[in-house]
């Protein structure tokens, strides 16, 4: 047995994948549109690589000893994985993206993102997509990490030469259940009346979010994983806290959700951002998604 590597060829893999399906030499090579002795060559080099006895020439038609069975199957593989690369570089050829991945904050909604994918789907672009929330630094560092092309982001960010797309602003409101004492008590609520109460927070906050209720940060004590589950908190009476309007509307209007009066700030506008590395035009997907956004035309 030698250690040498195995140069096995597509030609060879497609030669016993044609005599497997037709049994003859002739009908192989007549399917490959290949002379007769060539299909003869590449089989039996291919037993020479391998070392095995691959086909059973007794009778009239030739056919693979179980080695050979077993060798086939690798060698459809390789086939499979050849007409996967073709159709790649087709797709690629047509100008959508191989894969586009894209980072969000979480308290941005999720369906305008959502609703330009399903459009670029129906349309048959083959760009693979990957979309998926962080929450605020946590953004900007799984865009370094995980090398996304898009970025949606409350906090400034902090790398160079980023390409920066305004996004309407988002509307939060202060709120708790309407059984909570906040959202009973009577008159506008002073930081006191706040600080006796349990503030659910995201991943807890960031000052530069500017939130009136900043001071507080520092008591809180339930950090949760997502608006989702900060919601739910909120709807059980665990405490009060920011929510995006768009994630509450129907409580809202339902009264389970109460808007807390304060003295000041109990409403708060984020201003969040899309953008992507500048030097570089974003390919036929992300340029439709920042259009989609933000109706401006990408540029480098």
């Amino acid at each position: 047995m030698h250690n040498l590597p195995m140069n096995l060829t597509l030609e060879q893999a497609r030669a016993l994948d044609a005599l497997a399906a037709h049994g003859t030499f002739a009908a192989a090579a007549k399917t490959l549109r290949k002379g007769h002795t060539a299909v003869l060559y590449a089989l039996r080099t291919l037993e020479e690589q391998t070392e095995l006895v691959l086909l059973d020439r007794r009778g009239y038609r030739t056919r693979l000893t179980p080695a050979g069975e077993r060798v086939l199957e690798h060698c459809r593989k390789l086939l499979a994985v050849e007409r996967e690369l073709e159709a790649t570089c087709a797709e690629i050829r047509t100008g959508w993206e191989p894969t586009l991945r894209i980072l969000f904050d979480g308290i941005f909604p999720a369906e305008p993102l959502l609703r330009v994918v399903k459009q670029l789907r129906a349309e048959g672009a083959s760009t693979r997509f990957h979309v998926s929330a962080e929450f605020l630094t946590g953004v900007e560092a799984a865009f370094l990490r995980d090398e996304a092309d898009l970025m949606v982001s409350l906090l400034p960010p902090t790398l160079p030469d980023l390409r920066s797309y305004k996004l309407p602003d988002l509307k939060a409101v202060l709120v708790a259940h309407r059984s909570h004492p906040l959202a009973t008590q009577r008159g506008p609520l002073k930081n006191e009346d706040l600080a006796r109460h349990l503030l659910l927070t995201v991943h807890g906050s960031d000052p530069r979010l500017q939130l009136s209720t900043g001071a507080l940060e520092g008591r809180s004590t339930v950090h949760l994983n997502d608006f989702a589950a900060k919601k739910t908190a909120i709807l059980e009476g665990l405490g009060y806290g920011w929510l995006p309007e768009h994630l509450m509307a129907r409580e809202l209007r339902r009264g389970e959700l109460k808007a807390l009066k304060l003295t000041r700030g109990a409403t708060h506008l984020f201003h969040p951002y899309l953008h992507h590395r500048s030097g570089v035009r974003p390919g036929r997907a992300a340029s439709r998604v920042v259009q989609a956004l933000t109706g401006a035309e990408p540029s480098p």
